[in-house]
């Protein structure tokens, strides 16, 4: 429970913080999407300056063919490996908030239970009931949030390993495409 000015500018000092860290990881994986999209643009510009001076080279329609065949598989792996990376990007970054968010409300659960605890001692004789009532409640949120939590962790990590597994089914198969 807050009894002072120093502790509500503590509060509101540790309130900022978190949101400048909120702020800089944000930005940090803002910046990491926008180097990698400059990349993929420059990469994309660059073959496809290669694919117009191979298409202006061309001089039958075998050769037509066999461009037309092969030019394909590396656009699309190109497209996967920009699609992995910006999801890991997007993780990452994700992961890094989240540990600042949880940190957050662990402090302010906290708070919240030495401001119950404070209340409770200078409650009025006869409202224990309410008191332990409002500890309760409390304690079940703090419960569901928790369960809730590791759910959608569960299903983060379950997809992450779907689509590493995907991956590498995928990369065989385009191997093998390749090939033929």
């Amino acid at each position: 429970m807050i009894t002072s000015a120093d502790q509500m500018a503590a509060m509101h000092k540790a309130n900022i913080e978190s949101m400048q860290a909120l702020a800089a990881k944000s930005m940090a994986g803002l910046e990491r999407l926008a180097e990698l999209q400059m990349a993929a643009a420059k990469s994309t510009f660059e073959d496809a300056s290669e694919q117009m001076k191979a298409l202006f080279a061309i001089k039958d329609i075998k050769e037509l063919t066999e461009m037309a065949s092969t030019a394909a598989q590396p656009a699309a792996d190109k497209v996967t490996a920009y699609s992995q990376h910006v999801y890991a990007i997007a993780t990452e970054t994700g992961s890094e908030i989240a540990k600042i968010v949880e940190k957050h409300l662990a402090d302010g659960n906290q708070q919240l239970h030495s401001a119950i605890d404070a209340m409770s001692k200078t409650a009025p004789a006869g409202t224990e009931g309410m008191v332990a009532m409002v500890k309760q409640a409390v304690t079940a949120a703090s419960s569901a949030y928790d369960q809730v939590n590791r759910a959608a962790r569960q299903a983060v990590d379950m997809t992450e390993a779907n689509i590493a597994s995907v991956t590498k089914t995928a990369a065989p198969a385009s191997k093998g495409r390749k090939a033929a």
